[in-house]
């Protein structure tokens, strides 16, 4: 069948042969001759990047700023040069970034725990971009403006607004976004809402100007007296600005989370203020205590369900239980302290004030999702349309033991057992140094620290002078400090401290909300240890699933591949306007590309073969994106001839010229560059310059499509390389 017989291409309604990983579910297709489709492939080469740190603001995290702040000159030094991948050859490079840096303090619902006029303006920063206007940056740094994102870019025409351009450009970049970090400070407060404030800046469609409940303070910090439930009011116009100027509707985004203490971020509703103000919680049904850590329902129904399953519910809401008679009985392992209202709250409480996990799931997943005004909304992070989960990055360096997050100074790739070992709800399955606990963990294998932290060189050993206090958790992992003075952790019976009163080491606690949060992104999610003598290992492994982002279009229909590695699809490249200047013809961009219609493109006797430019023209009507003074806007439009090119023209009154990919299969390519192409991981040129294949190699498909449940992804090699901007399409016929 020729191309040329067929009735020009219709484009909706028809299953499509190659589809985007995130939208289409996992199936096989079985094609037949009645049917044509044309997909949209989301390609984006990662010339952008947005990066938003987000720093634990909370006391004790001063060292761990300072590390990060030290390494994040050598995180944007490896993302803004050439980089040559060691396993495949690839080289890539970003040549536009813009960086954010937010803290985890939300403040507390207006009670007295975090409240701005005892503690300072730190307790609440809002999720706003830092520095704060009350910041005095050192001399040696940059000019920075606060609330606004640091900018960078190669060449000044890509973005003439930029702050920083070219190589000197990118380390006074470091320099910025180094001091910017380390303005952070631990004075925040201690209840850290640090996935919220990620939320808040990237994703809520609506973000609320105030969470407050009715109350009555003291002067100074002392009694609280509050009462009623949260209101929320209002809206925040600085965060839709700021979010505006940092995230891009093309760029890969890339979070980066800094943590050393398990995620508080409370819902802002009903009594969730109490944790934060009230003097006294209520007590849990005694069936409570069976309610495994990983369950946090966060509304009526999922309360209801505890009830009926574990007999769990709060002296609240029925006081009848036995439980509820009983006070705060210390002696066995359990006081009321303030310091410990986010930890196990509906095990001890019998309630949960906690937003559910899935809420930042959801974020860098869902294309809806609903705002601080309770209403579904489009997904800022995905409005556009451009942007796939492909292209998102979330990293923790949060509380677990290095070594189950690393084999030998390498990030480990983690199978569900390694995430076992953090996150089972079934404590036998969970290493003993993720237990959350107040008591020693020593019925877990753990030992006493005794003066001597070798005991346990991973956590310095359990503190058992919590039995009496019972006003902290027990530490996940330590790791030394850069100083040994100025520590604010030094109790009797620590293994932080010497005998002299000095901190040469620093703790963290289990981040079961974090981890659990990044193992449910799957391959967006990456893993490194806050207990780290250097974050040089993370850092490198940040970058590395930053850059991992390229040459990612993941397919999960199964797709028929005949004996000679051909595909009965052909694929086509819109180029951006303006960005094919100087090029007469598609051929003229590179050796993988023909005018559409044109061999070596397409070959005799298959379902494709050569036709002239103005029948190949004929038969496109592709969808293409332009931008207009509104924004992006998706049409589909008409193709045709002119001067032997195949040009779409948008309602931008711009030529898209449109050219073919040569695909390396059949007697389209040599055999030796159609086997590489569908079975050697490694990058490298075609010897006829470039082409595409699709091949299902588990070691080419690559881990971050086989962890979506890709059965395959399409590889574009050498010249035939995508080009930033612009846009991909497959147009399959079944046989």
């Amino acid at each position: 069948m020729r191309l040329a017989r067929l009735a020009p291409l219709v484009f909706t309604s028809v299953p499509a042969l190659f589809a985007g990983c995130l939208d289409r579910p996992v199936g096989t297709i079985e094609a037949d001759t009645t049917r044509v489709s044309v997909n949209r492939l989301f390609v984006q080469k990662p010339e952008k990047l947005d990066l938003l740190i987000v720093v634990d603001n909370s006391q004790s995290m001063r060292d761990k700023q300072s590390e990060l702040g030290r390494r994040i000159p050598e995180l944007i030094a490896d993302l803004t040069k050439p980089f040559k991948d060691p396993e495949t050859g690839r080289v890539s490079q970003v040549f536009d970034v813009h960086i954010g840096v937010i803290t985890s303090s939300l403040g507390s619902m207006g009670t007295g725990s975090c409240h701005a006029g005892w503690y300072g303006q730190e307790t609440d920063d809002r999720a706003h971009l830092l520095p704060r206007k009350t910041n005095a940056l050192p001399s040696s740094c940059p000019a920075i403006t606060p609330g606004k994102p640091l900018t960078w870019v190669q060449e000044a025409s890509r973005d003439k607004n930029a702050q920083f351009v070219g190589d000197a450009g990118a380390v006074a970049l470091q320099n910025a976004a180094s001091c910017v970090v380390q303005s952070v400070d631990d004075k925040g407060c201690g209840f850290e809402a640090t996935w919220e404030a990620v939320y808040r800046f990237l994703a809520d469609p609506a973000p609320y100007g105030e969470a407050k409940v009715n109350c009555n303070l003291p002067a100074e910090a002392g009694p609280y007296a509050c009462s009623g439930d949260v209101r929320v009011t209002g809206d925040d116009a600085t965060i839709l600005a700021q979010r505006k100027a940092f995230l891009r509707d093309d760029s890969l985004l890339a979070v980066v989370v800094l943590a050393d203490e398990n995620d508080f971020s409370m819902k802002p509703s009903g009594r969730n203020w109490k944790p934060m103000g009230a003097p006294r919680m209520p007590r849990a049904w005694e069936g409570c205590a069976n309610v495994p850590d990983d369950l946090e329902p966060d509304d009526l129904a999922g309360m209801q369900l505890l009830k009926t399953k574990y007999n769990c519910a709060s002296c609240d809401d029925d006081p009848s239980n036995p439980a509820c008679k009983q006070g705060w009985p210390s002696a066995s392992g359990d006081i009321d302290h303030l310091n410990l209202r986010g930890f196990h709250q509906l095990q001890r409480f019998g309630y949960n004030a906690l937003w559910s996990r899935k809420r930042y799931v959801d974020a860098f997943t869902a294309r809806s999702i609903v705002g601080s005004n309770g209403k579904l909304a489009p997904n800022p992070i995905f409005a556009s349309g451009k942007r796939t989960i492909d292209m998102i990055v979330v990293a923790g360096i949060v509380g677990v033991p290095e070594m189950l997050v690393m084999d030998s100074q390498k990030p480990k790739t983690l199978t569900e057992a390694d995430w076992a070992k953090m996150i089972s709800p079934d404590l036998s399955r969970r290493d003993p140094h993720m237990i959350e606990s107040v008591l020693p963990r020593t019925a877990f294998g753990l030992r006493t620290y005794t003066g001597d932290r070798s005991v346990d060189p991973v956590h310095g050993g359990e503190r058992k002078a919590l039995e009496k206090s019972f006003n902290d958790l027990q530490y996940a992992c330590i790791a030394p400090r850069s100083t040994a003075e100025g520590g604010d952790d030094c109790p009797s019976d620590s293994p932080l401290c010497d005998a002299s009163g000095q901190q040469p080491y620093f703790k963290a606690y289990p981040g079961l909300r974090h981890l659990r949060i990044l193992h449910d992104l799957d391959a967006s999610g990456f893993v490194a240890s806050i207990c780290a003598e250097s974050y040089r290992p993370a850092v490198q492994g940040i970058s590395a699933k930053i850059r991992s982002a390229v040459d990612q279009q993941c397919i999960r229909s199964d797709v028929k591949v005949d004996a000679s590695g051909n595909v009965s699809c052909f694929i086509l490249e819109s180029f951006a306007a303006d960005t094919h200047e100087g090029k007469g013809r598609c051929e003229d961009i590179g050796k993988g590309y023909c005018t559409p219609g044109a061999a070596p493109c397409r070959e005799e006797n298959s379902f494709y073969p050569p036709v002239a430019a103005d029948v190949a023209a004929a038969q496109l009507n592709l969808p293409i994106s332009v931008q207009t003074k509104d924004g992006p806007l998706s049409i589909s439009t008409p193709a045709r001839a002119e001067g032997g090119n195949v040009y779409l023209t948008g309602n931008d009154g711009k030529k898209h010229l449109v050219c073919e990919m040569r695909q390396l299969a059949g007697a389209r390519a040599p055999e030796a560059d159609a086997r590489a192409c569908v079975s050697d991981p490694k990058f490298y040129t075609p010897s006829v310059g470039g082409g595409w294949c699709y091949t299902n190699d588990a070691a080419v498909v690559g881990e971050r499509c086989l962890a979506r449940g890709a059965k395959g992804k399409v590889r574009f090699l050498g010249d035939a390389e995508p080009k930033n901007g612009s846009e991909v399409f497959t147009v399959c016929i079944g046989r």
